[in-house]
């Protein structure tokens, strides 16, 4: 790989055509303007100027560097003005994990109350929750609630399971048969259409269990898709049931796609901001604790 400080001189010595003016440009010795120069060009076995009386002329070789490389640095150069400048407008940058579903369905509508300049990394629960305790994200929310050395627990919202249909699902009928006969009532379930993200997940099966007293409906989804949220977003296209946590449904409810119904409550786990206990601030983290509240 090439070092990046050759291919900074070399833009140098490229722009002003004098080894002189590079140095004076970088804030460096002529020599060591000449020393990269030479080591680049060894690198590469190719002769990228010809030294000349009065400055310096690219090669061809030379000006296919450039057009190669100039984007490039001075990108870099940007990123590096706007990280070290004092006058830079770069003042807070806050970095949160989270889980691609949960960010759909908790924070893409709050990102922008958070700061101008917010970094999201996707992952799962384990590997967030090391990257907080390294330091390496300054934040995550994650389904659980957890205390380690390194990390301060800040919990958000418990999340119910529901049952949810399209808006021509006729949820009083389910209601009905359900107080008189949960036989009738999961018949009524079996005759409609079923979109699910995994037949398998734990917080489905503990639904039914409470619905149904330790029985589950024997109903086969027409529709697997491997994501809560696209499960949701394809139902809410054409019509059936499926069952979701009701933060996962909010987005929907308020456009009028999607309905739920709660035959009894069913708690299953709360939702959690942890935050790296070191890198910090109390003032910022209870701000953020009460956005994701709201």
């Amino acid at each position: 790989m090439l070092n990046l400080e050759w291919l900074r001189t070399f833009r140098a010595v490229y722009k002003t055509k004098s080894l002189s003016k590079a140095a004076e440009l970088l804030k460096i010795s002529q020599p060591t303007v000449s020393q990269q120069l030479a080591a680049l060009e060894s690198r590469m076995s190719k002769k990228l100027f010809i030294r000349k009386s009065k400055g310096v002329l690219e090669t061809d070789e030379g000006r296919m560097l450039n057009t190669l490389v100039s984007g490039s640095i001075e990108a870099l150069e940007i990123a590096e003005t706007a990280v070290i400048n004092k006058n830079s407008k770069i003042e807070n940058i806050i970095s949160i994990g989270i889980s691609e579903h949960l960010y759909k369905t908790t924070l893409c509508d709050k990102i922008t109350r958070l700061g101008q300049h917010v970094h999201v990394k996707f992952d799962s629960k384990s590997n967030l929750i090391r990257a907080v305790e390294e330091g390496n994200l300054l934040y995550a929310i994650i389904p659980d609630k957890i205390n380690t050395f390194d990390t301060l627990c800040y919990p958000i919202k418990k999340q119910n399971i529901v049952l949810v249909g399209t808006p021509d699902i006729d949820f009083d009928e389910l209601r009905s048969a359900y107080k008189k006969s949960k036989i009738i009532a999961q018949q009524w379930l079996i005759d409609n259409k079923w979109y699910a993200h995994d037949t398998a997940a734990s917080f489905i099966k503990i639904y039914w269990l409470n619905i149904f007293d330790k029985q589950r409906p024997a109903i086969i989804p027409n529709y697997i898709i491997p994501n809560e949220y696209e499960v949701l977003h394809q139902q809410s296209m054409a019509s059936g049931l499926s069952v979701a946590f009701d933060n996962s449904v909010k987005p929907f409810l308020k456009d009028g796609l999607l309905q739920i119904c709660e035959l009894e409550k069913v708690e299953y786990r709360e939702l959690s901001l942890i935050a790296n206990k070191q890198k910090t601030a109390s003032k910022v983290t209870n701000t953020f604790v009460g956005m994701l509240k709201r």
